[in-house]
């Protein structure tokens, strides 16, 4: 416990100094204005560099359209995407109006956009290594990550997934977690009662996130889960971390000019970045890998830290692997989940077919005994899964992905992209393709029957990502959101007053709710809680 509370005067400590930073922040980002003004020369070369590296290309004899086509285009974009409420809107509208593929002059960099199925598997779809380093748009998380899971390549990347495939996310050890989605599914009808108790609309965001964060961490560390809760009364906790990086890193991508750390270095943001890459590797050390012997001590039988020391992983290599599963995995889940329920609530049909399911599945007592929901129930659960999926398509919580690739990529016979290019694939474009999703607006969970997902390129769809990259952790994501959304609709039935066209949805890192939404929970009068 020493380390702990000597952490928490550090932490206390920083956290003023940073406050009184930004309180200069007027002053230091004029400086930073002047700065990237006298960059501007700079991207246009830049641009027109790369332009004509893919325009000259003697495999490519296709002009890829796209906006900004011209001499301020490259800028025109950044201003077009500086609103941030706005944002998600302009790319849907870039998918809409330029088609399968086109080119986004954005700062210095001059991205390819894939919208076309058969393009995107080309590039997902392939094993050769050179198509699986990432983009740009990754840079701001190389302190908080490192070189993790997400971050790596190469050989590295290949033998950190096969242990972690084998021994947190095989078929086996996903099978083991139903005790953990159970107990953290109970504690949330707990809470939701709690929070509703009064009759009065109310937002569940924060218990979302708080129930996704204890389900990783029990997942992946056990007990030790306990210890982060005991960080979370102080100024930052995990989850204030991972929420204030990501709008660190959302000012970053957005003016890419702040992609230069020398230009980023003069941003008072900065210094919030660096204290919050330290707390975040502190939370790594204090509570996630000091458990005392080393060994593995989650009551579940599973535990990540001593099977990577087996492999040969450093204490900093598991640091890495540990930031960036609990921060890349909590939050995109409880998002997700947030999506589902609401996408329930503005749907009472399908909420109650998916009630109807769930009360069958709790009343076998095979599937369910003494009220807890086993592995094989989830499987029965068909239309749930397909509004989970349907959920999925519209809301797709990872929206973008990027790729820079470091070998041409042959798109047609008089289309390559260059080796050196910037990838980017946008799945709410793609999951929006009417082609592909007739009425790609609407919320259809029948879009995803057996009978119709057959019919369908199997890259049209790619909320997970796909090919080798595809998340790991997809599996542990889908169980624990039926699980737990099981056990609300037996509880509960949920309304909102909310309309999705209102909702402001902000590319911060993750499609994220500008504020949350407002649901209305009633307990089921003939129901007893679990």
């Amino acid at each position: 416990m020493q380390i702990i509370m000597e952490f928490k005067s550090e932490l206390e400590v920083e956290v003023d100094g940073v406050v009184q930073d930004l309180k200069r922040a007027n002053i230091q980002n004029g400086l930073v204005a002047i700065l990237a003004a006298t960059l501007y020369l700079y991207f246009i070369v830049r641009r027109r560099a790369k332009s004509n590296k893919i325009l000259d290309s003697k495999q490519t004899k296709r002009t890829i359209p796209g906006p900004g086509q011209h001499f301020l285009g490259a800028l025109a974009n950044v201003f077009a995407l500086r609103d941030t409420s706005k944002t998600l809107e302009v790319m849907d509208y870039w998918c809409r109006k330029y088609g399968p593929v086109y080119r986004v002059n954005f700062g210095p960099y001059n991205v390819t956009v894939l919208n076309s199925p058969k393009y995107i598997q080309k590039l997902m779809g392939s094993k050769d290594t050179n198509y699986l380093r990432k983009g740009f748009i990754y840079k701001p998380f190389k302190p908080y990550w490192n070189d993790g899971l997400i971050m790596s390549k190469g050989e590295k990347w290949k033998s950190r997934r096969r242990v972690l495939e084998k021994h947190m996310f095989s078929f086996k050890s996903v099978f083991n977690y139903m005790k953990i989605f159970n107990a953290e599914a109970d504690a949330l009808v707990v809470g939701i009662g709690e929070i509703f108790g009064n009759g009065k609309e109310n937002g569940i965001e924060h218990l979302l996130m708080r129930t996704s964060f204890q389900t990783i961490t029990n997942a992946a560390f056990g007990e030790s889960s306990a210890e982060v809760d005991s960080l979370t009364d102080q100024e930052l906790s995990f989850i204030d971390v991972v929420n204030r990086t990501k709008e660190v890193a959302t000012e970053r991508i957005m003016k890419p000019w702040f992609l230069i750390d020398s230009i980023w270095n003069l941003h008072p943001m900065s210094k919030l970045g660096n204290l919050l890459e330290k707390v975040g590797k502190k939370y790594a050390h204090t509570t996630l890998l000091n458990n005392g012997s080393g060994k593995s001590t989650n009551k579940h039988g599973q535990g990540i830290k001593q099977d990577l020391l087996d492999a040969g992983v450093s204490l900093e290599g598991i640091t890495e692997e540990v930031i960036t599963l609990i921060s890349a995995g909590y939050e995109t889940t409880a998002t997700s989940l947030h999506f589902l329920l609401f996408f329930l609530a503005l749907n009472p049909h399908h909420q109650e077919i998916c009630r109807e399911e769930v009360d069958a599945v709790f009343e076998d007592i095979d599937l369910c005994p003494s009220g807890s929901i086993q592995f094989r129930a989830l499987s029965k659960l068909k239309h749930l899964e397909m509004c989970v999926y349907e959920t999925l398509r519209l809301l797709p919580t990872v929206f973008l992905i990027m790729r820079n690739i470091e070998a041409p990529l042959q798109l047609e016979d008089d289309l390559e992209i260059p080796a050196g290019s910037e990838i980017a694939i946008y799945a709410p474009g793609l999951h929006k393709n009417p082609k592909y999703f007739p009425d790609p607006d609407k919320f259809i969970p029948e879009r995803f029957t057996p009978e119709q997902c057959k019919t369908r390129h199997p890259y049209a769809y790619i909320p997970f990502a796909a090919g080798p990259r595809k998340c790991i952790g997809y599996k542990f994501a889908m169980m624990e959101m039926l699980s737990l959304t099981a056990k609300l609709l037996r509880n509960y039935e949920w309304e909102t007053t909310d309309r999705l066209e209102d909702v402001v949805l902000l590319p911060h890192v993750t499609i994220t709710p500008g504020k949350p939404m407002k649901f209305l929970f009633k307990k089921r009068q003939s129901m007893n809680i679990f």
